[in-house]
C-alpha cells in the first residue's frame, strides 16, 4: 500500500524538528556548518526527503531567523500589554528589546544577521510587524501634526538608539548608563520640528 501523506500539522512537527537541529548545528558550529545532510541525519531522515520541507540550507536558516524575529515580537507585544499611556509605552519597549538582547543575545543576533548585507526580506516583513506596537506609540504621543514620513524617522531614530545602545552593551562599552528612551528627545535629536520651523523662517 502507497504510504499515507502527511497531515499539515504532521509536516510542522518534521519542520520543527529540522529547524531546532539546525539550531543547534548553528549554535555549536556556526551557520556555515549547517548543511541538509547534516540536518538530515540529526533527525534520523534522509537528505532527499527533508528538502519535501526545505528548499535548501538559506531557507532553513531564515526560517529560524524568523522564528528569532517572532520571539523579539512577542517581547515587545508583552510590554505594550503593559504601559497604560504612549509615553510610558516608548520607554517599556525599549527596556524590552535591550533585555531581549542581553537575556537571549543568541537570537538577537540571529534575528539581525544578514546575508550577502541584507535580511532575509521574510525577516524584514517580521520585524515590521514588530515595530508596529512603537509606531502607533509615536503617532499618539507626539502632538504636532506629523507626515507619516516624519514619524516613520522618529522611530528609527528610537530603535537605532535601542540597538545601537544594545550592541554597545554586548561589546562592553557602556556600564549601566540609562539612554533615554522617549519620543521627545528623538525627535529633537533627529532633527524633527526643527526642519520645519527652519523652513517657515526661511520662507521669510
Amino acid at each position: 500500500m502507497p504510504r499515507k501523506p502527511l497531515t499539515e500539522d504532521e509536516k510542522s512537527v518534521v519542520r520543527e524538528k529540522a529547524a531546532a537541529a539546525a539550531r543547534r548545528i548553528m549554535d555549536e558550529y556556526g551557520a556555515e556548518k549547517v548543511t541538509i545532510r547534516g540536518i538530515a541525519k540529526e533527525v534520523g531522515m534522509s537528505a532527499m526527503s527533508l528538502y519535501t520541507y526545505f528548499e535548501n540550507k538559506a531557507d532553513i536558516i531564515a526560517y529560524l531567523q524568523s522564528q528569532a524575529v517572532d520571539e523579539l515580537a512577542v517581547e515587545l507585544a508583552a510590554a505594550k500589554a503593559k504601559s497604560k499611556t504612549p509615553e510610558k509605552l516608548v520607554a517599556a519597549l525599549g527596556d524590552a528589546y535591550i533585555a531581549f538582547a542581553e537575556e537571549k543575545a543568541d537570537e538577537f543576533r540571529l534575528a539581525f544577521r544578514a546575508e550577502e548585507g541584507r535580511i532575509p526580506d521574510a525577516a524584514l516583513e517580521s520585524l515590521e510587524i514588530a515595530l508596529q506596537p512603537l509606531r502607533e506609540a509615536i503617532a499618539k504621543s507626539v502632538k504636532e501634526a506629523r507626515s507619516p514620513d516624519e514619524i516613520e524617522r522618529i522611530v528609527t531614530g528610537i530603535w537605532s538608539g535601542w540597538h545601537g545602545y544594545a550592541m554597545l552593551r554586548q561589546a562592553g562599552c557602556v556600564h549601566g548608563q540609562t539612554p533615554v528612551f522617549d519620543a521627545k528627545t528623538a525627535a529633537a535629536t533627529f532633527g524633527i520640528g526643527n526642519a520645519t520651523k527652519s523652513s517657515a523662517a526661511a520662507a521669510h
